[in-house]
């Protein structure tokens, strides 16, 4: 019961900090268990895999992370992931971004592929959604992991892709304070 408790918790709200009256809301992952959570004076972060698979031996991963004090803007912080991946794989490439709004706060997403990951040889495959709030600057992920993959190759079937993009349009962005961003 107590996995049920902190999984409902971390999908549900995502609060930074902790008195703050903004919140990311998160929708749920059936299925899906906490393997690690963070809470320290720079934010918090909640990672997730299917319940099935092993913090070890993941193949699919979520992530939801909460920034205080970051000057980053949405479309500086997926250029900087671009590059940072660049420097740990060979085969990395990324779509473009894609810059907007949630809950009237600026908003971006954008894929990013490690086609071997030096450490390890696994590909990896990711969609980054930022939004910077009032409070917090806000990083969700969705990850898949497995063989490596050549450059231009997309390893994650588009249905699930197409689930990714769902559960990231299903973010949203509350604030207590005001009632045109009411939480649910």
């Amino acid at each position: 019961m107590r996995g049920k408790s902190a999984l409902a918790l971390a999908m549900v709200l995502l609060t930074v900090p902790a008195a703050a009256a903004e919140r990311l809301q998160v929708p749920q992952l059936a299925g899906w268990k906490v393997v690690t959570g963070v809470v320290d004076r720079a934010g918090e972060a909640t990672d997730l895999i299917p319940a099935s698979e092993t913090p070890e031996t993941w193949t699919r991963r979520a992530t939801v992370q909460g920034f205080r004090g970051v000057g980053l803007t949405v479309a500086g912080f997926l250029d900087q992931v671009v590059a940072k991946t660049a420097e740990v794989c060979d085969g990395a490439a990324a779509g473009p971004a894609s810059l907007g709004t949630v809950s009237g706060a600026e908003a971006g997403s954008r894929t990013v592929a490690c086609g071997s990951y030096k450490g390890d040889g696994r590909g990896s495959y990711t969609l980054y959604y930022a939004i910077r709030g009032r409070e917090a600057f806000y990083v969700v992920s969705r990850s898949w992991r497995g063989a490596p993959f050549a450059v231009g190759t997309v390893p994650v079937p588009a249905p699930e892709l197409a689930e990714w993009a769902a559960w990231v349009h299903g973010l949203d962005l509350c604030d207590t304070r005001d009632a045109n961003r009411p939480c649910r």
